[in-house]
């Protein structure tokens, strides 16, 4: 290449660096700012962004001075580059230079401001009044703030409610720990005097923070609560109720200190003394105890009026009614001493039937005789009863107050076997024991061999049971399979005839208790070893202790 074009290039670079015409470029063309990416700021603090103006070329410019603006100087403010955070938020800080005419950059980068260190308090929801000693209506909240009045949502202080002014004392959850910055109180109340008042809220290291003013009104006069105001009894003649007892408890917050019951007021023209009130304390809350003496009251219904009175409370006196009917007190026997047959399908019976009290019979008392179990046994309106078909029923006899039942089994119809109990009665009396042996009653069908189930349950209470095996020929073979099952297996070559014993039962019981002993044919073959199991009557009966 020749000299003089190497010499050349140098210098039209010179030139190009000088705009052409030998002067340097000043225009500004763009913005560097460092740092370049967004800045987080916690409230209170600054952080500084320098700004390099550059021309085309990517030169710094020199001479062009920056100018500095944030889009949101509530949040952050920014001055010669140095940023200082205000408020929680984002904003946009710009730098800008040059000019329309001369030319002009800009650049700008976000801002994000964090709440700064905790160091006040400030009521976020003014408390609001109510009386003295009861729950203010508006509990108050607190925030724990930074200097510029942001939530430090990080803060867990402790926060201690006090009266500021106005005196008294306040009750209720008065410190409570910040949770995200906020603390909320329940239940505080105050006592003392009525009037305005104000709430100081501090917290170590915290500038106090004192509430809006409010009112605390006088007391609720006391009221006098109970947990009913009306008792209803129906007994049996010659019994006597248990005693009951009646809550009485303060409704409003003056104290309740001067109850006293007054005598007990009667129906007119009823007999009186049955009832006795008494009061545990004077001062609320207390228990009202009702005692009585209802043994002598004949049928009837009673009234009484009891009165509870303090001078002090708005609602003095209160009253409690007590209603008591009476009741007759009879019994209704139905099929004494048989309270147990086996009817065959047609055939009817009529047990008898007593109503008698501790006077001895009683007379004009309407009996309705009901079947449980119309299918198996009717029953007219004089208590005779017809079976009907296979099955058990209970036949009730029932009067306005007490009622008794006897129990039908009905066998299938033919000759077939039966199993049975020689059982007359399913009702004992607690303490006793209740004989009953289970019997194969073949009727006029000779039976070759039987395999039968004995199962008792028991449906409430409990009941010791003993068994025994009948001796006699031909002898029958028991095994207890699991508690309350038995299996029975007999036979004989020559055939079956008549009533044969299998399994001897006695139950007692100490317990009010309710049983079903149930009888079932497995298998039963006639001599010829036909098949007399579907011709064969299984049954069950009840056994009761009361």
């Amino acid at each position: 290449m020749p000299l003089s074009l190497r010499l050349s290039l140098p210098v039209l670079a010179l030139i190009a660096a000088c705009g052409g015409d030998g002067a340097p470029d000043n225009t500004p063309a763009s913005i560097a700012l460092t740092p370049s990416t967004p800045l987080t700021l916690a409230s209170g603090a600054t952080s500084t962004i320098s700004a390099r103006v550059l021309n085309k070329g990517g030169s710094p410019v020199t001479g062009s001075p920056v100018t500095w603006t944030s889009s949101d100087p509530n949040v952050a403010t920014v001055s010669s580059g140095l940023v200082t955070g205000i408020r929680v938020g984002t904003t946009t800080i710009t730098a800008s230079a040059g000019t329309a005419t001369t030319g002009s950059a800009s650049a700008s980068t976000s801002v994000t401001v964090t709440p700064g260190t905790a160091t006040q308090l400030a009521v976020r929801t003014q408390p609001l009044g109510a009386a003295i000693g009861v729950p203010l209506a508006t509990q108050p909240v607190v925030e724990v703030r930074d200097a510029a009045g942001n939530l430090v949502t990080t803060s867990n202080a402790i926060v201690n409610a006090s009266i500021a002014d106005g005196g008294g004392t306040l009750i209720g959850q008065s410190s409570v720990t910040a949770v995200a910055g906020v603390a909320t109180f329940s239940g505080l109340a105050v006592t003392g005097v009525a009037g305005p008042r104000s709430l100081s809220f501090a917290s170590a290291g915290l500038v106090t923070a004192t509430s809006a003013r409010f009112t605390i009104t006088p007391p609720p006069a006391p009221i006098i609560v109970l947990d009913t105001s009306a008792l209803n009894f129906a007994i049996p003649r010659t019994t006597t109720l248990a005693p009951r007892t009646i809550g009485i408890t303060n409704g409003g917050f003056a104290p309740l200190t001067t109850m006293s019951v007054e005598p007990v007021q009667y129906d007119a023209g009823q007999p009186t003394g049955w009832l006795t009130a008494a009061l545990s304390t004077p001062t609320a809350p207390a228990t009202l105890t009702l005692t009585f003496a209802t043994s002598t009251l004949a049928e009837g219904t009673y009234r009484a009026t009891v009165r509870i009175s303090a001078a002090e409370a708005s609602n003095s006196p209160v009253t409690l009614t007590v209603s008591l009917t009476v009741n007759p007190n009879y019994s209704v026997v139905f099929g004494s001493p048989e309270k147990m047959r086996i009817l065959e399908i047609g055939s009817s019976f009529a047990p008898p039937v007593s109503i008698t009290d501790e006077r001895g019979p009683v007379q004009g008392v309407q009996i309705t005789y009901t079947s449980r179990a119309s299918s198996v046994a009717t029953v007219a309106s004089d208590g005779s009863i017809t079976a009907r078909g296979e099955g058990d029923a209970w036949i009730v006899a029932a009067a306005p107050f007490a009622s008794d039942s006897v129990f039908v089994i009905v066998p299938r119809a033919g000759n077939g076997p039966l199993l049975r109990t020689n059982a007359t009665t399913w009702l004992t009396r607690i303490g006793d024991t209740l004989s009953a042996t289970v019997l194969l009653d073949t009727r006029s069908t000779p039976v070759g061999a039987a395999s039968l189930a004995v199962d008792l349950t028991v449906v409430s209470g409990s009941v010791t049971v003993l068994t025994s095996i009948p001796t006699g020929s031909p002898a029958p073979i028991v095994n207890q399979a699991t508690v309350g099952v038995y299996r029975i297996s007999i036979g004989a070559a020559n055939g079956i005839t008549g009533s044969v014993s299998l399994l001897n039962f006695k139950f007692v019981s100490r317990f009010v208790t309710t049983a079903w002993l149930s009888l079932v044919a497995l298998d039963v073959s006639g001599v010829d070893a036909s098949n007399l199991t579907p011709a064969t009557t299984s049954t069950r009966i009840p056994v009761v202790f009361r």
